[in-house]
């Protein structure tokens, strides 16, 4: 049973309600901010996000898609960029490049508007459970990637139109807020996991780097919010694309609990960032602890290693 918002509990520092909107970036040259909401429509084979940022000197850019096997040509990709907005720009209330962003309750609550070619969206996103700060760890938030950065798990509602075709939805989806450096190349692979259901959201963010792992993330479940301590990734299968098709892991968390997750690829994206790196946005179908659900599994790469291991295509484990 979903336990009502104001009842639950949590292990983690909670976020200042500004932290919802626009930040003051350092003058450096990879200083960015971005906000992104996802959605999952297995039922439809479609998947999509829009994905709004700044940049440290004040010009905004976008990408905003649709994808999977209910797509016409299986994905449609738009974006814009190097549009410049004031300071007193908020993402309280964003319009941008064809994208509208009213933040209502602070950390809870927001609608979203997007107008294109051949994508629109209108939908209302409802947080259930708070926003998991990364610098709530022990460790912060690893400063080459944001200052800080929130997740959160809600009920996503609205229209989703590709083409002309009008596909109303009421479900579950994601969202994130990052502000700070966002230095690219540091990781040489990482995983971003979200898993949601009616009544519990999971995220991890495990980043290897340097010959180091670090992890990020929350159990939010049985009304309570806690800290990851570990992350199990039991087993992923790549196909000779290198798009992750399926993943298993097993979470431990603050609290003394393990979850369990399984989480299959309904609809993937490929979103090259720049010539070296590469994400592959994947949507899920999950299991927690046997209760089904929705989430999203992006694997970051580097293009010249994918481009490597595709000509191996037998090598996968």
């Amino acid at each position: 049973m979903a336990i009502p918002y104001e009842q639950v509990t949590s292990d983690c520092t909670p976020l200042d309600p500004k932290d919802d909107g626009r930040h003051r970036l350092r003058n450096e040259p990879m200083a960015r901010e971005s906000t992104v909401f996802c959605i999952e429509l297995p039922e439809h084979g479609i998947a999509g996000w829009v994905y709004p940022r700044v940049t440290v000197d004040g010009m905004a850019g976008g990408t905003i898609c649709a994808f999977g096997p209910g797509v016409p040509g299986g994905s449609i990709f738009e974006s814009f960029r190097n549009i410049p907005v004031p300071e007193s720009a908020c993402f309280t209330d964003w319009d941008v490049g064809g994208v509208r962003l009213t933040l209502g309750d602070p950390l809870r609550t927001a609608h979203i508007v997007y107008k294109g070619e051949r994508v629109a969206m209108d939908f209302t996103f409802d947080a259930t459970h708070p926003a998991y700060s990364y610098a709530s760890h022990p460790d912060g938030c690893p400063q080459y990637f944001a200052d800080n950065r929130f997740e959160q798990g809600g009920r996503v509602k609205g229209i989703i139109t590709i083409e002309g075709r009008e596909i109303p939805f009421d479900t579950i989806g994601q969202r994130d807020h990052s502000w700070g450096t966002r230095n690219w190349g540091v990781n040489y692979h990482y995983k971003w996991y979200h898993a949601t259901n009616a009544d519990s959201s999971i995220h991890f963010f495990k980043m290897e780097y340097l010959g180091r792992h670090l992890i990020r993330g929350y159990v939010f479940k049985d009304g309570h919010m806690s800290q990851i301590t570990n992350v199990d990734v039991i087993d992923f299968e790549l196909d000779a694309d290198m798009i992750h098709k399926s993943i298993e892991v097993s979470i431990t968390d603050l609290a003394g609990r393990t979850t369990h997750i399984t989480g299959r690829h309904f609809a993937h994206q490929v979103y090259p960032i720049d010539e070296l790196n590469i994400l592959n946005e994947v949507a899920l179908t999950t299991v927690t602890d046997g209760r089904p659900g929705l989430g999203w599994c992006e694997m970051y790469w580097d293009s010249r290693y994918l481009a490597h291991m595709k000509n191996f295509p037998t090598l996968r484990r």
